[in-house]
C-alpha cells in the first residue's frame, strides 16, 4: 500500500485525540517507518527489487527479496523496537502512546498483505504471502484512497480547527496524498529502484511534515 498505510495511523490518532498519547505526525512516521528502512536497504543493495513495467496494474515494483523489513517476524521486531524508542524519547506521552505507536508500525505488514502479490514472508526463507489486489488497479486505488479519506474524516470529527489554518492544512494534506497516489498508480513507472528509494524518503517526510502542520492547527473536540 501507499497512502492506505496511513489509515490505521490516522484512526489511532483520532481515537487518542485529547489524551496526548499520540500526535498525527508521529503516527505518520510510524505508518511508514518500515518503508523508511526498506528504502535505505534497497539503495544499499541489501534488499532487492526491480522495476518491471506491467508487473501489476497498480505497481511496477517486483519486490522479490525484503525479509529484513517485510517479513512478519521482523515487522514485530521493528514494532517492538519502535515502541521502546518512542517511550524513551516521548516520556510525557505515557506507555500507552508507545504501545499505540508500535501497533501502527506493525499495521504496515498487514496493510501490505492486502495489495501485494505474494512477496511477504513470515520469516527468512519461508513461503511468501499477498492477496494481490494491485493486480486490479480499479479496485486497489479506490480502496487505498477510500480508507485514508474515511480515516481522515474520523480524525477531523474528533478534532476542531484552532483557526482558518486548521481547515486549510487537512485539505492540503489529503489533496496532495490522493494526487500522488493517483500518479503512482496511473503514471509512468520509476526509472530505477534508487529513484524509488529516494522518492519514498522525500514523500514520507513531506507527508509527516504536513501532518505536523495539521497537529499545530487543530485541537481535540
Amino acid at each position: 500500500m501507499f497512502i492506505g498505510h496511513y489509515a490505521p495511523a490516522v484512526l489511532a490518532t483520532g481515537m487518542a485525540a485529547g489524551t496526548g498519547r499520540l500526535k498525527l505526525w508521529q503516527a505518520f512516521v510510524g505508518a511508514q517507518l518500515v518503508d523508511y528502512v526498506w528504502a535505505g536497504l534497497i539503495m544499499a543493495g541489501v534488499e532487492k527489487g526491480r522495476v518491471t513495467p506491467g508487473f501489476t496494474e497498480a505497481s511496477a515494483l517486483d519486490l522479490y527479496h525484503m525479509p529484513y523489513t517485510h517479513s512478519l517476524g521482523m515487522a514485530v521486531v521493528w514494532a517492538v523496537v519502535a515502541a521502546v524508542i518512542f517511550g524513551l524519547v516521548f516520556r510525557k506521552q505515557a506507555k500507552a502512546g508507545a504501545v499505540i505507536f508500535g501497533l501502527v508500525v506493525l499495521s504496515h505488514w498487514f496493510m501490505d498483505l492486502i495489495v501485494h502479490v505474494p512477496d511477504l514472508p513470515l520469516w527468512f526463507g519461508t513461503d511468501k504471502y499477498g492477496f494481490g489486489l494491485w493486480n486490479n488497479r480499479m479496485l486497489s486505488f479506490p480502496l487505498e484512497v477510500g480508507i485514508f479519506v474515511l480515516a481522515m474524516l474520523y480524525y477531523l470529527k474528533n478534532t476542531k480547527p484552532k483557526g482558518k489554518a486548521g481547515r486549510i492544512w487537512p485539505i492540503v494534506l489529503i489533496g496532495l496524498m490522493v494526487t500522488i497516489q493517483f500518479i503512482g498508480n496511473f503514471g509512468a513507472p520509476p526509472n530505477s529502484m534508487k529513484e524509488v528509494g529516494i522518492t519514498a524518503w522525500i514523500l514520507y517526510t513531506l507527508f509527516a511534515s504536513l501532518a505536523f502542520m495539521v497537529d499545530r492547527t487543530r485541537t481535540a473536540q
